[in-house]
């Protein structure tokens, strides 16, 4: 820009010259002048904005000293001469004045476009730290998030993990149950029955002489009679053969039957629709809970009546065990399941594929349904 500057002006000053020189041998009446128009045109082309203006400056006194040092015709009149150049001035300053308009224009347009292009960067440059950081903080979420995924199947392999554990240790518990409670009604209470049959020979053999030795066996005969039901009930308390050999609806009326004569409760039991065949799994189940919620029922509730229904529809079984006692907060029960032996019962049911409902106020008693259908148990 500066190199076309140093061009255009010695090119401008040599033409005003020249100009002016022709200007000095033209008549007074010829328009010489309105051609320095061309000149202060010339000068718009340089990068020097007030050139043209300087210029327009530098041919005034030029188009004057030629119309004063110039010849004169004598056809001419002199007010043509004087209005030509009175003509060429005015072309000459409207030619600076609109070119150096437009040169401030165009440089205003320029400064206005530098800044727009200044500012398209700068946002530009924010756009993109903005965009950045998004991306930063996206691969930051789907990495957290990946790590929850991992998490949560790590933890649902875990949960799964320990109800299989869960399903196997109450599994074993059951048969080791099932194997002492054999043990003790086939091997020791049948030891016991001989040693009691022992003592009443030993008994009838002595002689009518010995009459406190007699006393003495009759004695152990009598601690042996109620060892061996002590034993019995052990034995029934681990694992009832009954429930094995009569099913579900006499185990749990033999069931009743007990707790009513170990506590004041006025229990009574129902069946509707008795069941014809229950899978082991299931009736061990129900058995279990029902009697989970007696021996709840006599150490917490203070109740005074309780009541235990079985019922088989075609969906599947129901058992039902309620009372009149305090009852509870099931919400709190929900929150802190582990009293009353509610963890237990919800996985024994779980392994059926049941499901459990609890319905309790406090001083209104409590409800408890066990609900297992017949198509979800694994016979």
């Amino acid at each position: 820009m500066r190199d076309r500057t140093h061009t255009i002006l010695p090119l401008i000053i040599a033409l005003s010259a020249a100009l002016f020189a022709i200007d000095l041998f033209m008549p007074l009446g010829i328009a010489v002048g309105v051609l320095y128009a061309g000149i202060v045109t010339l000068a718009a082309a340089s990068s020097h904005p007030r050139l043209p203006f300087l210029t327009a400056i530098a041919s005034t006194p030029l188009i004057i000293a030629g119309a004063a040092l110039g010849p004169q015709h004598a056809s001419i009149p002199v007010w043509v001469g004087v209005s030509n150049r009175m003509f060429s001035l005015l072309i000459v300053w409207i030619s600076a004045v609109l070119l150096q308009q437009r040169q401030q224009a165009e440089l205003q347009l320029r400064e206005a476009k530098d800044e727009l292009e200044g500012r398209v960067e700068a946002r530009t440059k924010e756009l993109a730290d903005v965009n950045r950081s998004l991306m930063q903080e996206i691969s930051g979420h789907v990495q957290t998030e990946g790590f929850l995924r991992n998490s949560e199947q790590a933890l649902a392999t875990s949960r799964q993990e320990l109800r299989d554990l869960a399903a196997r240790l109450l599994t074993v518990q059951e048969e080791e149950r099932r194997r002492i409670s054999r043990d003790l009604h086939d091997d020791i209470n049948q030891r016991l029955a001989m040693l009691v049959v022992q003592a009443e020979s030993l008994e009838a053999n002595l002689p009518a002489s010995a009459v406190g030795c007699s006393k003495e066996l009759r004695s152990i005969q009598d601690r042996l009679t109620e060892l061996s039901d002590d034993v019995r009930h052990l034995a029934y308390q681990f694992h009832p053969s009954i429930l094995d050999d009569l099913g579900l609806s006499v185990a749990l009326q033999r069931l009743v039957d007990e707790c009513a004569v170990r506590s004041n409760l006025a229990i009574s039991f129902e069946v509707t629709a008795p069941p014809k065949a229950i899978p082991q799994t299931v009736s061990t189940c129900l058995y279990r809970i029902a009697q989970e919620c007696l021996s709840n029922i006599m150490k917490h509730a203070h109740a005074s009546q309780a009541k235990v229904s079985l019922a088989s529809t075609a969906e599947g079984i129901t058992l039902t065990v309620q009372d009149d006692g305090v009852g509870f907060d099931t919400q709190q029960v929900v929150d802190n399941p582990r009293g009353l032996g509610l963890v237990s019962m919800a996985e024994r049911v779980r392994l059926v594929h049941g499901t459990v409902t609890i319905d309790s106020i406090p001083q209104q008693g409590t409800r408890l349904s066990i609900h297992v259908p017949h198509a979800e148990v694994s016979v």
